[in-house]
């Protein structure tokens, strides 16, 4: 049964599609979905804001939540395999072989997992085992068992000592690894505070931390039914967003910092037409091309879903351990 609320009570929160109630012209309760902008207060029929809707609003509920599959960490490793190959290769067109056979799972990859699963265990436990320790203990265990996928150097530093206070990091590990937050928060506040914990355990600089979250937001809207114009108007709260892939991808260099990476990456999954396309924009930037097709690939994949086929793919580069983690704790659960 689901859970009305009167309008003249509470309207929502968050922009995203709802079921009404609403009047009809012969004042019968009729009940139907709509879109609801947060910020206009505005009811529309769909998510493109196209057509307001014209009629008495009695009552809104959220929409059931169907079976939601890790899209995110997903997108997050198919990106990074398939521009693991491009990375100190770079290209800059969107005409490329998908899945090369030269291409390999990389630190984005790892810590994704690490922290899908430090995360996991967090949640199971209502809260009880401390998120911070979890997440230094499953990426060092990670980072130990898989030593030579290019990590950062200080990040790598970080790994092999006995040290667990962050380094004020601003790089861009931070957004590639923070799948889950947004996957796993039951609200938008609730992905940016898992973000901003799975940063500050290495990344606690100000742009390190705005780099997760804003990815974490983007992920979190995605899977939330929002629409592109909605989730890039919240992103454009974090970082400059006005300028497109064609009018920067022939200058576009390596960086390695969230603010040269996290845009760009959001950009590219804004223009894209579908996850494949997504991964296609990023890496054709050039530059970090994995991170940067690991992180646009989080959101696309949160935002389209991915095909099955594709999945089971990505597994085929991925060693015995982490194809049968992946598909154990992910894939099998579906």
């Amino acid at each position: 049964m689901k859970n009305w609320i009167s309008v003249s009570k509470e309207v929502p929160s968050e922009s995203k599609i709802y079921n009404i109630t609403y009047k009809s012209t012969s004042g019968r309760r009729r009940s139907d979905s709509a879109f609801y902008n947060s910020q206009k207060k505005i009811w529309y029929w769909d998510e493109e804001e196209e057509k307001e809707v014209a009629r008495e609003i009695v009552a809104w509920a959220s929409l059931p939540t169907p079976y939601n599959p890790p899209y995110p960490i997903y997108g997050a490793i198919i990106g990074d395999i398939v521009g693991s190959v491009y990375e100190f290769h770079n290209i800059k067109t969107k005409k490329f072989e998908f899945w090369n056979p030269k291409a390999c799972f990389t630190d984005d990859t790892v810590m994704t997992i690490a922290v899908y699963e430090a995360m996991d265990m967090h949640i199971k436990s209502n809260g009880s085992l401390d998120l911070k320790s979890l997440l230094v203990n499953k990426m060092r265990y990670y980072g130990k068992k898989y030593p030579y996928c290019s990590y950062g150097m200080r990040f790598n530093m970080w790994l092999n000592s006995d040290y667990e206070e962050p380094y004020n990091s601003f790089g861009n590990g931070s957004a590639m690894r923070v799948s889950a937050a947004g996957f796993f928060a039951e609200t938008l506040d609730e992905a940016r505070q898992l973000a901003r914990a799975s940063a500050e355990v290495t990344h606690n600089h100000p742009e390190g931390i705005k780099g997760a979250e804003s990815v974490a937001t983007g992920i979190y809207l995605a899977l939330s039914g929002v629409g592109k114009t909605a989730i890039a108007a919240s992103l454009a709260e974090y970082w400059n967003l006005n300028f497109s892939l064609n009018e920067i991808r022939s200058d576009y260099e390596f960086d390695e910092t969230c603010q040269g990476t996290v845009p760009q990456a959001i950009v590219a999954f804004l223009e894209s037409t579908d996850f494949e396309d997504a991964i296609r924009n990023a890496v054709s930037l050039g530059g970090d091309s994995d991170t940067l097709a690991a992180i646009t690939g989080s959101i696309a994949g949160a935002y389209y879903g991915i095909p099955d086929d594709m999945i089971l793919r990505a597994f085929q580069y991925l060693d015995e351990y982490l194809s049968n983690k992946i598909y154990q704790n992910l894939y099998d659960k579906r």
